[in-house]
């Protein structure tokens, strides 16, 4: 099989990976490098964030392989063909990474860090703000797939009371707590403290957290983001944080990323930004996932990653 591989931000050792695990059977072209590339031969592609005219002149392509978890940005590819199954990578290392970060805004919450912060910068000795404990921090996660149940794990080993929340049952392991569906997300929400948002990025969930829905959490909540920038509605937020409903809020990503220097999220004081650096995947780990679908759709099974197209993950 030949391969068409696109990653503007790859060093070159993900490249490699994929090409030493995939062996001498199969050709991997490098869209950015090499030249003379038969396009009508390629089979399937392996990419991250590919220009718009990448898929042109492929007319034999049957497989896209994604490396990242999130598939919007590829889903409204303006060249992407609609025949062409899509498979995204299922944690590729990013488990951890993303376990780490949620537990790191979590013990923000918890231990009010935003406020301290705060009264550091005015000089204050603010002595009365006092940390709230583990078991009394109840933790909502937006998504319950590999990342999420991932996150969940984490917060629950360090006594937190974990709830995830997702479209379609999902069985997670004691003591954390699985919701689905439209009837019960407000009783999700009303419960969590502290809401990490780890959704996949849909035309259903584009924009979910707003203003209405920061209504429906206790007073005085943390916003956890490292999920997509297109669920999050900007100004939403920093009204709920004017108003004292949020109590702080700890981002990753952002509809325009990098974020612009005159954007208010960078010098608001209950805003916690970070340059989309939650979870990165693992070159290694990345190259073992794409090669193991790989391997399924030789052997006509189906990908462990294959995406719905019409449910957008």
């Amino acid at each position: 099989m030949n391969f068409l591989y696109y990653c503007q931000d790859d060093n070159g050792k993900l490249l490699q990976a994929v090409r030493e695990k995939l062996g001498n059977s199969h050709h991997v072209f490098d869209w950015l490098n090499d030249q003379d590339i038969p396009l009508e031969n390629i089979d399937a592609a392996i990419v991250w964030l590919p220009p718009d005219h990448f898929f042109e002149g492929l007319p034999n392509l049957t497989h896209v392989y994604a490396l990242a978890a999130g598939v919007d940005h590829l889903l409204k590819h303006p060249g992407l063909p609609p025949h062409v199954n899509v498979v995204r990578l299922r944690d590729a290392g990013m488990g951890e990474q993303m376990a780490e970060y949620a537990l790191l805004g979590t013990l923000m919450a918890q231990r009010k860090m935003v406020q301290i912060s705060i009264a550091q910068s005015e000089n204050q000795w603010r002595h009365e703000i006092s940390a709230d404990t583990a078991i009394s921090t109840r933790v909502g996660v937006l998504g319950a797939g590999a990342l999420g149940s991932k996150v969940a794990e984490r917060l629950a080993l360090n006594n937190y009371p974990v709830t995830c929340w997702s479209r379609s049952p999902h069985t997670l392991p004691k003591p954390i707590v699985s919701m689905h569906g439209a009837n019960e997300l407000d009783a999700f929400l009303a419960q969590s403290n502290v809401l990490v948002c780890l959704l996949p990025l849909t035309e259903n969930t584009h924009g979910i957290l707003n203003g209405e829905l920061f209504d429906k959490l206790p007073t005085g909540a943390f916003l956890i983001n490292p999920g997509r920038g297109g669920h999050l509605v900007d100004n939403d937020l920093i009204e709920a944080l004017d108003s004292g409903k949020l109590s702080g809020a700890l981002l990753d990503v952002f509809h325009e990323e990098p974020l612009v220097s005159s954007h208010p999220f960078w010098n608001h004081p209950k805003i916690i930004v970070t340059p989309h650096v939650a979870a990165k995947s693992v070159p290694d780990k990345s190259a073992d996932q794409i090669i193991d679908s790989i391997r399924h759709v030789e052997r006509g099974d189906l990908p462990p990653g294959l995406v719905n197209r019409d449910r957008g993950y």
